[in-house]
Order: C-alpha cells, then sequence, then structure tokens
C-alpha cells in the first residue's frame, strides 16, 4: 500500500481542465481529492474539513492562494505550490515551499507529495541544483534546521 492511498488531499485549481487533470492524478495514486477553484470555495473547503496536504495553483484568477497557505500553515498541513512560473513566481514570504513546475506530471506529483508526507528526500544524482525547504509540521517550527530536505 502507497503512502497516498486513501491521504485526503485539497487541490486548489482554477483552470477546469488542469484541475481535473490533476484531480485524476490524485485519484490514481489512491488519494481523496476535494477540489476548489476559486479562493473563497478553497477556505470553505479547508475550515469545513482535515487534510493530510494541499496543492494550491499560485495564480487563482485576478487573486493568489495565499490566504490558503497560510491557513495550512498555521493547521500544520503541508503543501505545495503548483505554478508554470516556478519559485520565481512566489512572494518572498513564500519562497521556502515546494514548488511543482506545471504541466502537473503524475510522477513528479506522486514524488513531492510522498516528499511532504513522510520527509523523504527525492533522490534526482548528487548535482540536482535542489533547493532546501522543510515539511510537514517543521515548516511552523521555531528550529530553521527542523526536518529539513532537498526537492527540486
Amino acid at each position: 500500500m502507497s503512502i497516498l492511498e486513501g491521504r485526503r488531499v485539497l487541490l486548489v485549481e482554477d483552470e477546469s481542465l488542469v484541475a481535473m487533470l490533476a484531480e485524476d492524478m490524485l485519484i490514481d495514486l489512491g488519494c481523496e481529492v476535494v477540489v476548489a477553484m476559486r479562493l473563497d470555495q478553497a477556505l470553505r473547503r479547508l475550515q469545513a474539513g482535515d487534510f493530510d496536504a494541499a496543492v494550491l495553483d499560485v495564480n487563482l484568477g485576478e487573486t493568489r492562494s495565499y490566504p490558503v497557505a497560510d491557513q495550512l500553515f498555521e493547521r500544520c498541513i503541508p503543501f505545495l505550490f503548483a505554478t508554470g512560473y516556478g519559485s520565481a513566481g512566489l512572494e518572498p514570504a513564500y519562497q521556502a515551499v515546494p514548488v511543482m513546475q506545471k504541466p502537473y506530471q503524475k510522477d513528479q506529483l506522486e514524488a513531492q507529495l510522498r516528499h511532504l508526507l513522510t520527509c523523504e528526500a527525492v533522490s534526482r544524482g548528487a548535482d540536482s541544483g535542489a533547493r532546501v525547504f522543510t515539511c510537514g509540521c517543521a515548516l511552523n517550527s521555531k528550529d530553521p534546521g527542523a526536518a529539513q530536505i532537498r526537492a527540486d
């Protein structure tokens, strides 16, 4: 059984076809998926349920998903941003959050979620150009070195 089996994932994505594709990938990985396509909807869904992880599109039309990210930080729920702009598209306060480059790819999504849930390093070779970030509840830790991992 995979670590992702039965995990409840909040998927925040404003493009319907992209949301359906990502939802199908998550379901194939064994996750239970709750989709939100707007910021207000994402905040309501987050307040109404418990989640093991979240995947947030950064740009939601004219708004950003940062208020959802802030709630996830407060609730100690691991998450990643998905964007076509890479980490360069994030505001400085969110630079430590893992970023998955769009378009969604199932293997990358699986590795990133496994990574968030277990803090296992993603193997990419000796010189991967990876950046260091934290996972799980270590995101809120006062110790900046707590549970750090490397990822692309």
